[in-house]
């Protein structure tokens, strides 16, 4: 009787082993989730056999099984539904933690990334110094722990896969587009600033030029370094022998510049912010709900981050619109700062690179502060390009919110629709008194004076507006008519035309009764008429 109360059995014949799921909800008295295959006792064979004793198998043991005896142990699970949601439920909750942790991951790189560069930037620290490393340090070892959580939760998306679609063998999920997916985003999430310090030549003819004051502050090199040069640099240029050769140097080196590599190893890391986007999408109610996910499953509709953000955005725009803005305003201000440097200026500072990107992103302009190089340059392009589209969505959303709904228009124009009504009659009251006046004073031979010239003027324009109020009743129905309307009427229409054809059709099926009925009166007439014939004919042989 216990297979009869128990609602995570499947429904299989009574002489197969039943297996069933047990979760455990302690971690400390059982560490991993079991599988109990139990026999069903029968009505035929009520004895319990010795090989059907009721034993329990450990994931472990599961692995260490035959190949043919594990695919029949795990069909039997995949077949069992109430395995399959309880271990699809778990998956949710793994994965959901997973992606929570490396959101956490990727956004602590990132500020330890900016804090490192900032550092730099405001010649506070260089990047020979022990703090410096150990922040890339810190960079480089959240980053391997982001790397390995990047496979580990596509090896949780997969069994869910597998769970989801009754699939035993994971590999079967894992095709070529999944994979080249895999190692793009572990290699986008792999790039970091590097520990060490490394410098790659630039050339690029929009580099400032450096001048003849060589005694500036490089953040890039230590201090000793630094020292030691500048004293190189003043000794060569009180030699007399050595002018002619720094003269030249200067005169190559105008268009040259020193470009740290940390630079172009941060500014990817921006890209980890699509686990934002992962978050954002795991946590939605839309995912964690089981209603939403069911009428998802049945209307052929997958809850990925475009339909999250669609959704998010049809709710609540102008949020999701600033959050935008400000998220790029920040970061493509800060890339810019990053991007723009040279040896005598050093970066751009952050309330010129704020005011650069402002003026790129809503494509005005000014020219009064200009990127130096062409990462910059490439970053206000790109920066120009989202306040366009970005602009379109802003225009998309204001209008939005000053559509009026569906209850205000009504509203609107039946206020509308009354004023004209009531115009109308005072308009046409006009054309009748002025024409009569103008009738009244034709009659008495007064056409000649100033008041029957007044009268007609005022008769024309009454008729003028008159038509105009027509024109604009004409206007109001025609934008009282939406596609609702249309919807309703092409709705009634049909109604009414299926009824129509229903009761055609009834009517000619009583048609058809009355006409099978005419026959069989008219056979029956004929046959009447012939049995009153014979009788007529004995009579007259009588």
């Amino acid at each position: 009787m216990a297979s009869t109360d128990n609602p995570r059995l499947p429904l299989t014949s009574r002489t197969t082993p039943v297996v069933k799921y047990m979760e455990t909800r302690d971690e400390k008295i059982a560490p991993s989730s079991c599988i109990s295959m139990t026999p069903m006792p029968t009505s035929s064979n009520p004895k319990r056999l010795p090989n059907q004793s009721s034993i329990t198998i450990s994931e472990y043991e599961l692995r260490r099984m035959p190949a043919r005896k594990r695919h029949v142990v795990k069909k039997t699970l995949m077949a069992n539904v109430g395995y399959r949601l309880g271990k699809r439920k778990n998956l949710h909750i793994q994965r959901r933690f997973i992606g929570d942790l490396m959101c956490f991951l990727g956004v602590f790189g990132i500020i330890l990334m900016i804090i490192e560069c900032e550092l730099t930037f405001n010649r506070v620290d260089h990047k020979d110094s022990t703090f410096s490393l150990l922040l890339k340090a810190t960079i480089t070892f959240t980053t391997i722990i982001l790397v390995g959580l990047v496979f580990y939760y596509h090896r949780i998306d997969l069994n869910l896969y597998c769970v989801d679609n009754s699939i035993d063998d994971w590999r079967i999920a894992l095709t070529q587009k999944k994979i080249f997916l895999i190692l793009l985003e572990a290699f986008v999430c792999m790039i970091h600033p590097i520990p060490g310090h490394f410098l790659v030549e630039w050339s690029s003819q929009h580099v400032k030029k450096i001048g003849d004051n060589l005694n500036f502050f490089n953040p890039y090199r230590s201090h000793q370094n630094t020292f030691t040069k500048l004293i190189l640099l003043n000794s060569t240029i009180t030699s007399t022998t050595m002018q002619p050769l720094l003269l030249t140097t200067n005169a190559t080196d105008i268009s040259t510049s020193y470009v740290p590599i940390d630079v172009i190893l941060s500014l990817p890391m921006f890209f980890r912010l699509y686990l934002i986007c992962r978050l954002i999408m795991l946590r939605s109610p839309l995912v964690r709900d089981a209603s939403s996910q069911s009428l998802g499953y049945l209307n052929r509709v997958s809850f990925t981050f475009p339909f999250i953000i669609k959704a998010y955005i049809q709710q609540q725009p102008a949020l999701c619109l600033t959050t935008f803005c400000i998220s790029a305003l920040f970061i493509a201000s800060w890339a810019m700062r990053a991007c723009d440097f040279n040896e005598k200026t050093g970066h751009m500072s952050m309330a010129d690179a704020t005011w650069l990107f402002t003026i790129s992103f809503t494509t005005i302009g000014y020219g009064d502060i200009v990127p130096s190089t062409y990462c910059g340059r490439g970053i206000a392009a790109i920066t120009g390009i989202i306040g366009v589209f970005s602009t379109a969505l802003l225009v998309a959303v204001i209008s939005q919110k000053l559509e009026l709904t569906r209850s205000e228009k009504y509203v609107h124009n039946f206020v509308a629709s009354i004023e004209l009504a009531k115009a109308h009659k005072n308009q046409a009251a006009n054309v009748v008194k002025f024409g009569w006046k103008v009738w009244h004073l034709k009659r008495k031979g007064k056409h000649m004076l100033i008041q029957y010239v007044q009268a007609q003027r005022k008769l024309l324009t009454s008729i003028h507006y008159l038509r105009k109020i027509k024109q604009q009743q004409r206007k109001l129905i025609d934008n009282c008519v939406t596609l609702l309307e249309l919807y309703n009427v092409q709705h009634n229409t049909s109604t009414t035309t299926d009824e129509t054809s229903h009761k055609v059709i009834a009517m000619e099926n009583k048609i058809n009764t009355i006409e099978d009925r005419l026959i069989e009166i008219n056979h029956g007439m004929v046959t009447l008429q012939d049995k009153l014939n014979i009788l007529l004919d004995r009579i007259q042989q009588r």
